[in-house]
């Protein structure tokens, strides 16, 4: 690692953020290939940047195929700055908090296309198949001055599956294990010097646990005595082109479907018999089109047209019940001009559309966002720095400015400072605002101001991060019980979250060894309490060894103790989570893989009366040439 003296050539920028085949200056990654694109990020700036200086970090292929982990919401929440919580195991909802901000702070892209619900504000983490991801870029604190709304917490960027150049080769993969878990993939890869493409192929299924234990709650519980089980079957196509040395072209969609049994959680009016256990029917959907294209040695342009689609349909015992249906479709145009060799200019367009169609009669049903930004990424001598502003007129808010400024200066060839400062917004749901009967039409944008700085090191024998930050969010939006009895949303409470986050990534003895924590005070500023299922501190210990055909490795996750409802009354306690994995190369064909999570088989909650998943041991064997 060292300073920046050159920007990078604009065919290579367009090239690589149509590819997205960069890896991280923080990736997890054990067995990392691509050592000459380790810096390479694009989601931090919207362009391929080296060396980004906001925090972040990259979870490579190489990492997922590692850690032999199920699915998506346990794969993020092995690394810094994020706690998750999930009610009932595999396949059950999930709410992401990233650095104390709420699950929906957080903006999240599948290859440059927006993936979140306009009804919840939320995503559904839990259906989307790790075996179709190629890599993932975390961003960590607010990047509203270049995405908008939603990016108060930071941004997360899924890229799919990707093809390489070379003959059409097939791959499968096979797993069996706890809980009658079965795990499927398919697929054919291939490409030339100009097309490459990816047809990928994931099915699952669990029976699952039953989420909330009958026993736990003699007087009154919300359960179900019954396993609560989960299906899924997706399907990703992924295509790039390359026209001509200056125009590259692209598409890609991603559709999952999936079946998810869950507890009723009310009774039969007027008894104390719980209603019959329903099931949901979901589809998520990701569409996206691109292109980039080098108009000369100053001037690049890049063009993205999606939509991401999520069904939602709740059904008892045959009867639908609910339907919800919410589309994002976007556009976006992002001029890049190279000013110097150290100096780039972005200037880009975006436009989104939300449309709800649902069961439940909204009042609005769609509402448009068109925005317009500047970011200046700049470098000289030992100094860094990214400069960006944001104009947002959103059709029921109005006009909104943000900006997000990063500094950084190198002490020496090994040693970066660096300074973040930002503001952001999140636009309130369409359920905040028109859900039937309880919507309130007076609810603001929630508003952040965020600082942070760090320090990073990249000596001969790894390489290390620390990180503190301070998020100052107004106008919370929270749902609570009106004098009438009634539920409905308001602007009631100011928080105000601290932290500190360390990373560490070296080599002991041919073992690799990562490590991460982060301590988070996340309060409400009005009653001083913790804000509600997030945890103080978060740690996550990785070591791995390749012993000739034999690799073998182990995980340590710690959560400290959270509280389940606003009023701290209900008090989860931390515990720790014990992972061990052993993979063997039949040939360079063939492999076989053995993992066991939560192997001392832990009682743990995050939320309260929901269980999570004890001790789970899968066996799998992959076909990859």
């Amino acid at each position: 690692m060292k300073p920046s003296t050159k920007a990078m050539p604009l065919r290579v920028c367009a090239r690589l953020t149509l590819a997205a085949l960069a890896t991280s200056t923080f990736s997890v990654s054990a067995f990392a290939e691509q050592e000459s694109l380790d810096a390479i990020t694009i989601t931090a700036n919207r362009m391929p940047t080296e060396n980004a200086l906001a925090p972040n970090t990259v979870i490579t292929r190489a990492d997922i195929d590692r850690l032999q982990i199920l699915d998506l919401p346990t794969l993020l929440s092995r690394t810094p700055g994020i706690d998750m919580v999930q009610n009932g195991g595999l396949g059950k909802g999930t709410s992401l908090y990233m650095r104390g901000t709420a699950s929906d702070h957080v903006l999240v892209l599948v290859d440059g296309v927006k993936w979140q619900s306009a009804t919840s504000g939320g995503t559904s983490l839990q259906d989307f198949p790790v075996e179709q991801i190629e890599r993932i870029e975390i961003v960590r604190g607010p990047r509203s001055g270049i995405y908008g709304s939603e990016a108060i917490g930071g941004v997360i960027q899924i890229f799919t599956k990707q093809g390489r150049s070379g003959e059409t080769k097939p791959y499968f993969s096979l797993a069996t294990g706890s809980k009658n878990t079965q795990k499927a993939t398919a697929g054919v890869s291939g490409g030339n010097e100009k097309t490459r493409y990816n047809l990928g192929y994931s099915y699952l299924t669990t029976n699952g646990i039953d989420a909330q234990d009958t026993l736990d709650n003699p007087v009154r519980t919300y359960a179900t005595p019954d396993h609560d089980g989960y299906r899924n079957s997706s399907l990703s196509l992924k295509v790039d082109h390359n026209v001509s040395d200056s125009w590259s072209v692209g598409a890609n969609i991603l559709r999952a479907n999936s079946y998810n049994e869950y507890d009723n959680g009310s009774f039969v009016r007027n008894t104390n018999i719980l209603q019959d256990p329903i099931h949901s029917k979901n589809i998520q959907q990701i569409l996206g089109v691109n292109s980039s294209l080098v108009i000369n040695d100053l001037w690049s342009m890049r063009f993205m047209l999606g939509e991401s689609w999520d069904r939602f349909q709740s059904v008892k015992v045959g009867v639908n019940e609910s339907k919800f249906n919410t589309r994002n479709r976007s556009a976006s145009w992002i001029n890049t001009l190279s000013l110097s060799e150290t100096q780039q200019l972005n200037i880009g367009f975006d436009y989104d559309h939300d449309r709800v169609e649902s069961s439940n009669e909204y009042a609005e049903k769609s509402r448009d966002n068109k925005a317009a930004f500047v970011s200046w990424q700049a470098s000289a001598g030992r100094h860094e720095w990214l400069l960006s502003v944001r104009h947002d007129d959103n059709e029921a808010f109005g006009h909104r400015n943000t900006g997000t400024a990063d500094y950084g200066y190198w002490l020496n060839d090994e040693l970066r400072i660096s300074l973040n400062a930002g503001t952001g917004f999140q636009t309130p749901t369409f359920n905040d605002l028109y859900w039937p009967g309880a919507g309130n039409l007076d609810i603001l944008p929630e508003k952040s101001k965020s600082y942070g700085v760090g320090l990073t090191g990249s000596p001969a024998w790894g390489k290390w991060a620390v990180n503190a930050y301070q998020n100052e969010v107004r106008d919370l939006i929270e749902w609570a019980a009106t004098p009438s009895g009634l539920f409905q949303p308001s602007n009631v409470s100011e928080a105000k979250i601290k932290g500190l986050e360390f990373e560490l990534n070296t080599t002991v003895a041919e073992w690799l060894l990562s490590f991460d924590a982060s301590f988070v005070k996340p309060e409400d500023e009005e009653t001083g309490n913790v804000l509600q299922r997030r945890a103080k501190r978060i740690a996550n210990f990785h070591a791995d060894r390749q012993w000739n055909k034999w690799s073998t490795g182990a995980s340590w996750k710690l959560r400290g103790e959270s509280y389940s409802d606003k009023d701290n009354d209900i008090k989860l306690s931390g515990f720790g989570l014990l992972d061990l994995r052993i993979a063997y190369d039949i040939d360079t064909d063939w492999k076989v893989r053995l993992t066991g999570q939560n192997i001392l088989n832990k009682d743990y909650q995050t939320i309260d009366r929901y269980y999570s998943w004890g001790r789970t041991v899968m066996l799998s064997v992959h076909y990859q040439p």
